[in-house]
C-alpha cells in the first residue's frame, strides 16, 4: 500500500511538473495544478462549444469563467476517485493504456495527422493524452467494480414502483403506421392499390421512403399527440382505427399514406416494462451514494483563488 502511494505520489508529481503553475487543488497525496486544470476546463469547453455546433476560441472559453470554481471541485473528487480505485488495484495497467492509445491513433493515416488532431482537440502532446487515457480507463474500471457489488432484490424494485407511478403513467397513444413517397402522383397510386386490397405493410416494404419504418411495414409504434409534425399529426388525428387516409399528406420529408392500427388508452407502464428503468434509476443513485462517500473519505483542498 505505501509503495503504491509513493509511485502514485511521483506519477502525479511527474505530470504537475509537465503541466504546470500554481497549485489549485490537493487530493490526497497529489496536487491539481492550474496547468491541469486549463488542460481538462479547456477540453470541457470544447466538448460543450461542439455539442451547441460552436467553434472553439479563447474568446468562447472566456465566456464560460464562472464555471470554473465549480469544475475544480469536480475534477477534485474525479481525482478522490481514481486515487480509490488504484489504492483497490484497479489503476488501468500500461497494456491497456498503450492499446487505446493505438486504437486511437489507428484512425489517423499518419502520426502527424494523430498529432495534429490532438493539438486541435487543446491536447499538447501524447504524453498528456496518456495520462488522459489512463485517468478515463482507471475510473471507468472503479465504475464497474462498484457497480458488481449492487444487489437489488425484487421487493425493493416493485416497492419503487408503487412509489413513482406517477412516472409510468401513459398517456393516449395513437400507434400508426405510414408509407412515404417523394411525390403526390405516387403517394395517390398507393391509395388506389390499397382500395383494391392490396396490404398496407406489403407496400411499405416495397415502396416506402421511410428506412426507419420500410423494414416493418412501416409501422411507427405507439406515441403520443405531439410527436410529429403538424400536416402529419392532423391527419393522424382525424382517422378511425383501421383507417387510411383518403389523400396525399405533404410534409417536410414528402407525400405519406398514413394508417392508423389503433388508439391506446391512457393507463400506467407494467411493471415488467418499467422494470428496466426501475434499476437503472436506484443503480445510480447507489452508484451516486458509493462514490460520494469515497469523496468524503479523501482529504481535498482546494484554492480557486489560483485559477
Amino acid at each position: 500500500m505505501f509503495r503504491s502511494a509513493v509511485v502514485l505520489f511521483w506519477f502525479w508529481l511527474g505530470l504537475a511538473m509537465a503541466q504546470g503553475g500554481p497549485v489549485v487543488a490537493v487530493v490526497g497525496p497529489t496536487v491539481i495544478t492550474k496547468g491541469q486544470f486549463d488542460l481538462q476546463f479547456g477540453l470541457f469547453v470544447r466538448d460543450l462549444l461542439r455539442r451547441q455546433g460552436q467553434p472553439y476560441t479563447p474568446e468562447a472559453e472566456g465566456l464560460f469563467v464562472q464555471l470554473r470554481p465549480l469544475y475544480l471541485r469536480r475534477m477534485a473528487q474525479d481525482r478522490a476517485v481514481i486515487l480509490a480505485a488504484e489504492q483497490a488495484g484497479l489503476a488501468a495497467r500500461e497494456e491497456a493504456v498503450r492499446r487505446a492509445v493505438e486504437e486511437s491513433q489507428a484512425e489517423f493515416e499518419s502520426e502527424a495527422e494523430f498529432a495534429q488532431a490532438l493539438e486541435e482537440a487543446g491536447i499538447p502532446g501524447l504524453e498528456t493524452y496518456r495520462a488522459l487515457v489512463y485517468e478515463v480507463l482507471t475510473y471507468e474500471a472503479y465504475l464497474e467494480h462498484l457497480g458488481a457489488r449492487l444487489q437489488f432484490s425484487e421487493g425493493a424494485l416493485r416497492a419503487l414502483y408503487l412509489l413513482s407511478k406517477s412516472r409510468f403513467e401513459l398517456p393516449r397513444r395513437y400507434c400508426s403506421a405510414h408509407i412515404l413517397l417523394k411525390t403526390a402522383q405516387e403517394a395517390r397510386r398507393v391509395i388506389q392499390r390499397l382500395a383494391q386490397g392490396e396490404n398496407f405493410a406489403d407496400l411499405a416494404k416495397e415502396l416506402s421512403q421511410d428506412p426507419g419504418s420500410r423494414a416493418v411495414g412501416g409501422s411507427l409504434g405507439c406515441e403520443p399527440r405531439g410527436t410529429y409534425v403538424a400536416p402529419f399529426e392532423r391527419a393522424l388525428l382525424g382517422l378511425k382505427p383501421g383507417e387510411v387516409t383518403k389523400t396525399p399528406v405533404q410534409t417536410e420529408y414528402g407525400f405519406h399514406v398514413i394508417q392508423l392500427l389503433r388508439v391506446e388508452p391512457p393507463g400506467l407502464q407494467p411493471f415488467a416494462e418499467a422494470r428496466g428503468s426501475l434499476l437503472t434509476s436506484l443503480r445510480d443513485q447507489a452508484l451516486q451514494s458509493l462514490l460520494t462517500s469515497v469523496v468524503q473519505r479523501t482529504p481535498i483542498r482546494l484554492f480557486p483563488e489560483n485559477l
